[in-house]
């Protein structure tokens, strides 16, 4: 099993997080959802960014201005 330097060995894989299917790009979440379809791969990623941001955003406060 290939790891990350200074990452200890796990029982469990690395699997990717983005995927592509006719409809466009995809990428699934740690709770399992599966989030798309994005005309390209970087909107994904950009997406999956601002998902992350808003899963640790404190409740009740708003997102900060872009």
């Amino acid at each position: 099993m290939e790891i990350r330097t200074g990452e200890a060995e796990r029982p469990w894989f690395r699997s990717e997080r983005y995927y592509h299917t006719g409809e466009g790009w995809w990428f699934t979440t740690r709770e399992k959802d599966e989030l798309g379809p994005f005309a390209t791969q970087d909107d994904a990623k950009t997406e999956l960014t601002h998902y992350i941001q808003s899963v640790h955003q404190p409740k009740g406060s708003s997102p900060a201005a872009s």
